[in-house]
């Protein structure tokens, strides 16, 4: 099991890197458009920008922190049997998906409608920032997505060792049992060290 203070204060990091990407990016846009009297003009020239390209660019540090985030997870599981590391490399690349799916499209097209929208409307940036987070995706939903992307790397990464390790290996749970553990965590936490087989069943 991963360490969830490492997790935890990854998520807050990325969260914190995006949200400056998408400021930044914000008051670039704006700069271009109080510079162009004439609307459709900035929506085409908008329209024309690899804004999803432009994002990811300047998420760099948000991504390294992420591929980092996932080197943590795996350094602090426990190891009992090797794993290829093309299947691990594979479980990063399909979280890497979606968190580009999740904020970098999500985020830049929600970028494109609210900037154009905002300088029509006379908005400043801060408004406009305010007006993309609250259609896109949250600094909360943002943590949520790479919290639960990064335990959940954890979870396949020990459910992998687990298929490959002897059939007669006892696990047992070692997350924290306290009044927020699932029922079904409280039962796994009293049934000591159990095989894969008892597990399941």
């Amino acid at each position: 099991m991963a360490n969830q203070q490492q997790i935890d204060a990854a998520s807050e990091l990325i969260t914190n890197l995006v949200n400056k990407a998408k400021e930044e990016l914000i008051n670039d846009l704006y700069r271009i458009g109080t510079n162009i009297d004439d609307i459709p003009s900035f929506v085409e020239a908008i329209l024309a920008l690899d804004l999803e390209g432009t994002l990811k660019a300047k998420l760099t540090n948000a991504t390294s922190a992420y591929a980092n985030a996932h080197r943590n997870v795996l350094e602090s599981t426990v190891q009992f049997a090797n794993i290829n590391p093309n299947t691990l490399t594979s479980f990063i690349a399909l979280n890497e998906q979606v968190f580009d799916n999740a904020i970098v499209n999500n985020i830049a097209s929600h970028i494109r409608n609210e900037v154009v929208k905002g300088i029509q409307a006379g908005l400043t940036p801060d408004m406009i920032l305010q007006n993309v987070t609250s259609s896109s995706i949250s600094s909360r939903q943002m943590q949520t997505l790479v919290n639960t992307t990064l335990n959940s790397y954890s979870r396949t990464v020990t459910s992998a060792m687990m298929d490959i390790a002897p059939k007669d290996t006892l696990y047992h749970y070692i997350g924290p049992v306290d009044d927020k553990t699932r029922d079904k965590c409280l039962e796994m936490a009293s049934a000591g060290r159990i095989t894969k087989k008892e597990l399941i069943s």
